[in-house]
């Protein structure tokens, strides 16, 4: 989103048409009518026919619905299925803030900070005017330090989060939250929804989500929009009107840094470490596909060579998998020295290849920086292609033992380097070991 668009949000009071497809659900009712007409209303809202789910809300808020009361709030204020009146949208507001409805008495907050004075209004319906307190002999006290102000909290907290210091990122984020920033508003929600500088708690999580989106953050919509798209499917599937509050965790949801340190300006996205980056979601791919190069090193009487070879590898769960591979080990490679021992001024070549399986032992030292190790087995097998001797080949098979460092580009593509021993390969006295690097495709 935009600076323009943030600020028209802010000034507008607006509620977002992706917000209100992730708030207009109506909870259940009485009368088994009213249970009936709930599920066309959200079925329209699903479909976005507005006109016939602003008519069957309506009657809904008719009888006293708070749900649907504050839906049709929205409808007004978006002008969706009704042409749009704010007077009307901030009427329905108050109807449902006045039976307890913490989302539709917040907008009403929020649009009279902004000097929305059909708010001020309904918010003066609905709220009671305090008792006079007994006066008081006034008693000096201390003033209060100062709070930092809103530029020096975003620097600091940024930099917290630069530096993983969720804990200090919290607190400084929360103290912008407060103040009303919808980006602050976001990143806590995501803290708490990832458990990070925080006690892990989705309710909360949502509740800052929710205040964010009222503001406009297009990734705070995000979020609510693609949870309440999964609680509807489960409502639907129960085939019941239902739509209980948000419980799973988005895969949306993680903090937000500013580009610039102005509480104001626009904000771009960071990934702060693997446990937000993916939390809510697996770290780990269970399926990999991967190609590698490398030089096999010198065993007797058969010189080095480059060598190639192909990767598939699954993962049982973040720490162990297997990995089956084929690798050419050798190509044509010089074995003169081999025949000449027993056919004096032949020359000829050496291939071998081989088939092995291994668990696989994954340890992750960041988000992005894993140690492999591999034990397993290998079948290979040899050919000597010689001009004045004719051919000869053999195989055997033995332990491939191999340590590894990965790191990964993205979630999908990660580069690979490190050695694998193969012992008695095909057929040949000592073993042979392989150094290279590979490209891992992870799905």
């Amino acid at each position: 989103m935009s600076d323009t668009h943030r600020m028209q949000f802010r000034y507008t009071a607006k509620l977002p048409a992706a917000l209100c497809l992730a708030l207009l659900l109506v909870s259940g009712y009485a009368q088994a009518d009213d249970s009936s007409l709930a599920k066309e209303a959200n079925a329209a809202l699903v479909q976005k026919d507005y006109t016939t789910a602003f008519s069957k809300f309506s009657v809904l808020a008719e009888h006293g619905n708070a749900t649907a009361q504050f839906n049709l709030g929205a409808f007004y204020l978006n002008g969706q299925g009704v042409l749009k009146d704010e007077k009307q949208a901030y009427e329905w507001f108050a109807k449902s803030a006045a039976q307890g409805n913490a989302r539709a008495l917040q907008i009403l907050q929020n649009a009279a900070a902004k000097g929305n004075e059909s708010a001020k209004n309904e918010l003066n319906k609905i709220q009671p005017k305090p008792a006079s307190a007994p006066a008081q002999a006034q008693v000096p006290s201390q003033q209060a330090p100062a709070a930092p102000d809103e530029k020096t909290l975003m620097t600091e907290a940024n930099a917290a989060l630069a530096q993983k210091d969720y804990n200090a990122a919290f607190s400084k984020f929360l103290a912008l939250a407060q103040q009303g920033n919808d980006m602050a508003q976001f990143n806590v929600g995501a803290f708490y929804n990832n458990g990070q500088g925080v006690q892990k708690d989705e309710k909360q999580a949502y509740e800052w989500f929710a205040k964010s989106a009222a503001q406009g953050n297009a990734r705070a919509v995000e979020v609510m929009q693609n949870a309440a798209a999964k609680q509807n499917e489960k409502a639907n599937a129960k085939n019941a009107p239902e739509a209980p509050a948000p419980s799973t965790a988005a895969a949306a949801s993680k903090p937000e840094i500013k580009a610039k340190d102005k509480a104001e300006a626009s904000s771009t996205t960071v990934a702060p470490s693997a446990t937000s980056q993916r939390q809510g979601e697996s770290s780990w791919s269970r399926f990999s596909l991967g190609v590698s190069m490398g030089e096999t090193g010198k065993i007797t009487d058969i010189n080095n060579s480059s060598s190639f070879g192909l990767l598939a590898g699954y993962k049982l769960n973040s720490s162990w998998g297997v990995e089956l591979a084929y690798n050419s080990l050798y190509r044509n490679a010089n074995a003169n020295t081999l025949l000449s021992a027993t056919y004096p001024g032949t020359t000829g070549t050496f291939d071998l290849s081989s088939v092995s399986v291994a668990g696989q032992y994954t340890y992750s030292l960041s988000s992005d920086l894993s140690l492999l190790g591999n034990l397993g087995v290998h079948s290979s097998s040899y050919k000597i292609n010689s001009l004045g001797a004719g051919a000869k080949s053999g195989s055997s098979s033995g332990l491939v033992v191999g340590g590894k460092v990965q790191y990964d580009l993205t979630r999908s593509i990660g580069i690979r380097g490190g050695f694998d021993t193969y012992t008695e390969s095909g057929g040949m006295t000592g073993n042979v070991t392989e150094v290279g690097l590979a490209a891992i495709y992870k799905f």
